[in-house]
């Protein structure tokens, strides 16, 4: 969950006065990619898996932060990575370290008796376990009670229950900008359906849910989810900034700051916007950023930060992967390879048109809109649906072989690279594996329950255990 700093009591009062936060970031910052994973964490309990506490959470987070990673926690138990920026062309190393790195957090949710689970929701885990054990945080606090309150109740299920891996990317201008969201918004129906990792249950329901939940989740955001409005209405970088902007002084907030740094919050009757904000003297740099930090797209325009924490330019996030124990890697390797422009990006451009994609959003929103929900929506087909004016399977294949090609001189991601492109090229995604394995949510939690005590066991005596 994103954390915007409070005091940057600067105003915009305009759309133009926001433009220069879209300034390109200093050139050392160009061409970077990093990765962020949740890992949601679970051991057995008496009847059904249980996740951890608020208390040992905050000690998991403590001790991974002494010994110098950047650890993040989300709303409950779920313990989350975040990688440091490397250049795209270090990729194959980037996964080597986050590799290494995810091992340090299995072992430190080891050494209180957790291990990470394989799935983007914890599927034994209802909205009561997780309120129940939420890690205090005032955002989380805020944002939970003012959805309850003022918007769908529904949306909680997403920082509650969900887990997801992200990777972001640092363009060189904002043409390349873009570039990338043109990109990574063509990709996001085959990094939903081939990353997907969910059990097929949810929220401890012994109903079996057909569908991508995440992506059903996020639904409930509206424009703030799924696929970009500004987004669809833009042909190129300007218009695609002009559009966002306009966006952020127009989107639902759920809390935004008075001058003093105390918290004001949406209400039923009274949901805050940044443009609503200006009537009160509000409009500050700082809910400038808060309001853009409520955008949740599958593409994130978001602020790029230095080592200090201080707002550098602006990056592009890729957010619409499941967790689960191989996504960290296929997700960089397949995003890295296609997203930032170079040479395989350029394949990837003309392949799209191959599936009647044109490369001009206000063309291609349609299409984009029914790929996404295909992939959704697959009611137990999986990867087996409609891609563009093709079918997800094939382009899948393309893809197989531009990822192949890409990575083909480095043999270190050899392993990596080809787990990916078994998925691709079978469509045998984790969670249509998952639903041959686990018909009931019992099932689910027997297996569960006998798997987490020997790869506790192992992490906590230190070994080496790869995913």
């Amino acid at each position: 969950m994103t954390d915007v700093l409070k005091g940057k009591v600067r105003l915009i009062n305009t759309p133009a006065e926001a433009r220069d936060l879209y300034a390109v970031a200093p050139a050392h910052y160009h061409g970077k990619v990093g990765l962020e994973v949740e890992m949601p964490l679970f051991k057995p309990g008496a009847t059904r898996p249980q996740i951890p506490q608020a208390q040992e959470m905050l000690q998991m987070h403590a001790a991974l932060k002494a010994k110098g990673y950047d650890a993040q926690l989300e709303a409950a138990g779920v313990l989350e990575y975040a990688s440091p920026p490397v250049d795209v062309k270090d990729t194959a190393k980037l996964v080597a370290q986050s590799k290494k790195d995810l091992i340090a957090f299995e072992a430190a949710a080891a050494q209180h008796g957790y291990a990470r689970a394989p799935f983007c929701i914890l599927p034994t885990t209802s909205l009561a376990d997780a309120l129940e054990n939420k890690v205090p945080r005032e955002r989380l606090e805020a944002s939970l009670a003012v959805i309850r309150d003022a918007f769908n109740e529904d949306i909680t299920h997403i920082p509650l229950l969900t887990t997801g891996v992200q990777t972001s990317f640092s363009p060189k201008n904002n043409d390349e900008m873009f570039r990338m969201a043109v990109r990574g918004y063509a990709i996001t129906p085959l990094l939903i359906a081939a990353m997907n990792s969910s059990a097929g249950f949810s929220c401890n329901d012994n109903a079996p849910k057909d569908g991508h939940l995440r992506g059903k989740y996020y639904d409930f955001y509206g424009t703030s989810g799924g696929i970009s409005p500004a987004f669809k209405q833009s042909s190129n970088a300007e218009e695609l900034i002009t559009n966002h902007i306009a966006q952020v002084f127009d989107a639902p907030m759920f809390f935004a700051y008075d001058l003093e740094g105390n918290m004001l919050r949406s209400a039923k009757d009274n949901i805050l916007t940044f443009r609503k904000l200006a009537e009160q003297g509000l409009n500050t740099q700082t809910n400038y950023e808060l309001a853009e930090s409520f955008l949740y797209n599958d593409i994130k325009i978001c602020n790029l930060r230095d080592e200090s924490g201080a707002v550098v330019g602006k990056r592009i996030e890729v957010r619409a992967a499941d967790s689960g124990m191989h996504q960290p890697a296929s997700t960089l390797l397949l995003t890295a390879a296609v997203v930032p422009d170079g040479k395989t990006a350029d394949a990837f451009d003309a392949l799209l048109k191959d599936y009647g994609f044109t490369g001009n959003p206000q063309q291609d929103g349609a299409l984009l809109e029914q790929s996404r929900r295909a992939a959704i929506a697959h009611n137990g087909r999986f990867m087996d649906v409609p891609f563009g004016t093709g079918s997800l399977r094939d382009f899948a294949a393309d893809v197989a072989g531009l990822v192949e090609a890409h990575y083909a001189a480095d043999k270190t991601v050899a392993p990596e690279v080809s787990k990916l492109c078994e998925v691709l090229l079978t469509g045998e995604c984790d969670a249509k594996a998952f639903a041959r394995k686990f018909p009931t949510l019992q099932s689910v939690a027997n297996d569960l329950q006998k798997s987490a005590a020997p790869k506790v066991a192992t992490l906590a005596k230190g070994r080496n255990l790869t995913a």
